[in-house]
C-alpha cells in the first residue's frame, strides 16, 4: 500500500524524480508482446540510476488486470486523503468492500489491459552501434500452468526467498564479499546467480529458467 500511494521514485530523462504511482506504461516487446503495465514504488529505479546511469526513463511496473489496478487506484486516493492507513487499505484489498468496488468500476473500463506481456520480466531499450534494440528477459514457461516458473510466481514467499538465498550464498562463500553497501547488480555474479537459479527452479528439466530475446526496432544513421 505504501508503494501505490503518495509518490514513488522513477528515472525520467536520466534524472531521479518523485512521481505519482499507478501511471500506465504501454510496452512493445520482442515476440510481438504488447500491453500496458502500471508504475509502482520499488528500489530498482534508484539502484539502476546509481549503477548504470540510464539516460532515458526507468520504472518498476506491475503487470495487472484493469479491474485490480482500478481498485488499487481507489485505495491510493483514500490513502492520500487520509481516509485509510496502509494497514486498513491492505485489509480492504484482502476483502474488498462493495462501496469501493462500485467506485472502481469507471476506472476499470478506462484502464488498459496487460495484453500479452509476460508475468515477470525485465526489458531495456537503447542504441548499440548503429542499431536501436529492445532486449527482454523473462521467466521460461511462465504461462504454462505446470511449469516450475509458473509455480514460483504463484508463491510470493518462494519468489522472494529463493533469489535472496542465492545472493546470500555468494556473500557467504566470498564471491560477493566486498566492503560497503552495494546494490545487487553491482556485487552479485550474474552468471553464477542464473546458473544456480536454473538448478533450484529448473528441477532437472534441462531448460534455462530465464529466456532473453532481442528485437531490432530501428537502424540508426552511422556517425
Amino acid at each position: 500500500m505504501q508503494q501505490i500511494s503518495g509518490t514513488v521514485a522513477v528515472v525520467h530523462g536520466g534524472t531521479l524524480i518523485q512521481q505519482a504511482p499507478l501511471r500506465p506504461v504501454t510496452l512493445s516487446l520482442p515476440g510481438r508482446r504488447r500491453g500496458t503495465a502500471y508504475t509502482v514504488g520499488h528500489l530498482e529505479p534508484v539502484t539502476l540510476h546509481r549503477s548504470h546511469s540510464p539516460s532515458g526513463n526507468a520504472a518498476n511496473l506491475m503487470v495487472i488486470t484493469p479491474g485490480t489496478v482500478a481498485y488499487l487506484d481507489v485505495l491510493r486516493s483514500d490513502i492520500d486523503r487520509g481516509r485509510l492507513t496502509n494497514e486498513s487499505a491492505a485489509a480492504d484489498l484482502a476483502k474488498p468492500t462493495l462501496r469501493r468496488a462500485l467506485r472502481s468500476m469507471a476506472g476499470a473500463t478506462k484502464s488498459a489491459s496487460p495484453g500479452s506481456l509476460p508475468l515477470f520480466f525485465a526489458a531495456a531499450t537503447g542504441a548499440k552501434g548503429n542499431a536501436h534494440l529492445t532486449v527482454l528477459a523473462h521467466l521460461a514457461g511462465g504461462s504454462e500452468v505446470n511449469s516450475p516458473t509458473s509455480s514460483l510466481m504463484a508463491n510470493m514467499a518462494e519468489a522472494t526467498g529463493i533469489p535472496l538465498a542465492l545472493g546470500l550464498s555468494q556473500l557467504v562463500d566470498g564471491t560477493a564479499a566486498r566492503p560497503g553497501v552495494h546494490a545487487p547488480e553491482t556485487v552479485i555474479d550474474p552468471d553464477r546467480f542464473f546458473q544456480d537459479l536454473d538448478l533450484v527452479i529448473g528441477r532437472g528439466t534441462g531448460r534455462g529458467s530465464v529466456l532473453v530475446e532481442c528485437a531490432l526496432t530501428e537502424t540508426l544513421p552511422r556517425r
